[in-house]
């Protein structure tokens, strides 16, 4: 009976085991067939990964770059356009309505610069005079007045009053000359002007007025029953007593009047007093 092995003699052992077992292991030799079939193969797989990689680049390309107008468009490019045209669009609005909202606000500012120029330039202060004791509350008389109007609309309105009767007196309304004081020799001299001119305005309006009386079939007067006087007269109205003067007369004049003259002036001494208000 053989003795035990020890340790170290069974490492011995199994490491002799070991190299006997490869030794007796030999790798089989591969046919040429073989070697060619996984060459090819292998072969066949990288030439498969190149394409699919060259496949994907083209795609990435033709879905990032916008191509020119002689080549198609896929979808994803198209909504790219589309999206594209959209923001342009929004953003030419978007600066028309800016545009626009300036420019409506720099014409407010020219028309509100504009009319507070044309309100500078016109005085719209006039002097009323020859008030009647009652035209105060307190029935104090002062006689005269200074009012002031809205614009030069009012102004025309207010002017046209001028030799009317208020409370059986009649008014002055004029216009004002501003500064210079009352003893200024300039505003003197602005005042003239503006009676002057406030005169001939008169007289032309009362000319046109009776001009259309003339003309008119329907009414009576003729050339012959005006003059100069008869004008100046007629021109000291306010322009709707003028009117209804000249209606008063185209109502009674007939043919049995010897002197259509003298016959108009008494008509207008008459209106003089009461506005033709019996």
């Amino acid at each position: 009976m053989d003795a035990p092995l020890n340790a170290k003699q069974r490492r011995k052992l199994l490491r002799q085991q070991q190299q006997q077992e490869t030794a007796d292991i030999k790798p089989e030799p591969t046919e040429p067939k073989q070697q060619e079939k996984v060459a090819i193969k292998t072969k066949e797989q990288k030439e498969t990964l190149v394409n699919t990689k060259e496949k994907e680049k083209q795609k990435q390309s033709q879905e990032t770059v916008i191509p020119s107008d002689g080549e198609t468009l896929n979808a994803q490019q198209r909504r790219i356009l589309k999206r594209q045209a959209k923001r342009k669009a929004e953003g030419i609005e978007e600066g028309e309505k800016k545009r626009k909202h300036s420019s409506q606000q720099e014409g407010e500012r020219k028309r509100s610069s504009q009319q507070e120029g044309e309100r500078k330039s016109i005085h719209l202060t006039l002097f009323v005079g020859q008030l009647p004791y009652k035209a105060t509350e307190d029935m104090k008389f002062k006689g005269t007045a200074f009012i002031e109007v809205k614009d030069s609309k009012a102004l025309g309105a207010a002017l046209s009053r001028h030799h009317t009767l208020l409370k059986g007196r009649r008014i002055n309304v004029e216009m004002t000359a501003s500064g210079g004081g009352t003893k200024s020799e300039n505003r003197r001299n602005k005042l003239s002007l503006l009676r002057k001119k406030q005169s001939n305005v008169q007289v032309e309006k009362t000319k046109a007025l009776i001009q259309k009386h003339i003309d008119g079939p329907e009414y009576k007067l003729q050339q012959e029953d005006v003059d100069d006087r008869m004008i100046d007269f007629l021109s000291w109205f306010d322009y709707e007593t003028a009117k209804n003067a000249l209606e008063e007369y185209n109502r009674c004049v007939s043919d049995r009047v010897l002197n259509r003259k003298a016959f108009f002036m008494g008509i207008l001494k008459r209106f003089r007093q009461t506005d033709g208000v019996e």
